[in-house]
């Protein structure tokens, strides 16, 4: 019998990969807990921290040790950014110019993930919202402040 791959729409498929991105952290957490009698890690071991954050700081207050370990992922995946926008820019254009479009464009994507998606998605509270943002858009500015 042969394996039948579902159809899926263009769009679950982006939305599929963009929620795999967003919980990327969630599942990779390195911090074990205990979880009705065992010990785990992982995205079992974060939504307890979660929910434990929430409870202590109430509802989208994550705490100093989730948001920091939130945080040390935008902040690579803003070095990523920049990186693969380089790439882009000096392999198909060989440009500074589009590496400057292709950070201005990641900046909106961004700012548009972190005012609106986030906030309708998860909730995410402003002041998250802002600190998320500033984490992923500094490193770009400074690097195009110093190189650019």
């Amino acid at each position: 019998m042969k394996h039948q791959r579902k159809h899926v729409r263009k769009p679950e498929r982006i939305s599929h990969a963009y929620h795999f991105v967003v919980t990327l952290p969630d599942h990779l957490y390195p911090f074990k807990s205990e979880v009705e009698g065992q010990w785990v890690r992982g995205v079992r071991s974060y939504d307890l921290a979660l929910a434990k954050a929430f409870r202590k700081y109430g509802p989208g207050h994550y705490g100093f040790r989730l948001s920091f370990y939130r945080q040390v992922f935008h902040f690579f995946g803003s070095l990523l950014v920049l990186y693969v926008s380089a790439l882009i820019a000096l392999h198909f254009f060989d440009s500074t110019t589009a590496f400057s479009f292709l950070l201005g464009a990641a900046t909106l994507f961004i700012t548009y993930q972190e005012f609106f998606l986030q906030r309708r998605e998860y909730r995410q509270l402003w002041r998250k919202g802002l600190a998320d943002w500033l984490v992923w858009v500094l490193p770009m500015g400074v690097y195009l402040f110093f190189f650019g």
